[in-house]
């Protein structure tokens, strides 16, 4: 299987209150990945693999249990959510779909919400 992966933004988020000096949770990027052979679940487990080591947020089967409820409890995510969005899909031509199948979905109002609390990340985002 091949995916390839892009880290397009990264930032350290504030510290909370609570326990200044734990950086558990803090590190964010914002990642492209782009999957050409193997399965759907396979960027969820590169990320997380030891050659990468960047499990994706609110993955409870690749990534970081404590990462996950620190996310749930102060940053807004919500349960059974993965930060991970299928943005756009596209099939070539074949004789059932002669013009191919080109889909976009934009970004749902939970991970809009969560973007939102980091500006500095979607400005480094942005081509």
């Amino acid at each position: 299987c091949r995916t390839d992966i892009c880290f397009i933004a990264k930032m350290i988020l504030p510290s909370t209150e609570e326990d200044p000096e734990n950086m558990e949770g803090r590190k964010v990027c914002m990642v492209l990945a782009r999957p050409h052979t193997g399965r759907w679940h396979q960027i969820r487990q590169h990320l997380a693999s030891g050659t990468i080591g960047h499990a994706i947020i609110g993955d409870a089967t690749h990534g970081r249990s404590r990462t996950n409820r620190i996310w749930k409890k102060n940053r807004h995510l919500i349960k059974e959510r993965v930060c991970l969005h299928l943005l756009r899909v596209q099939l070539p031509a074949t004789e059932y779909t002669p013009d191919g199948i080109d889909v976009t979905c934009p970004l749902p109002p939970d991970l809009l919400k969560i973007l939102d609390e980091m500006p500095d990340l979607l400005d480094q985002a942005r081509p």
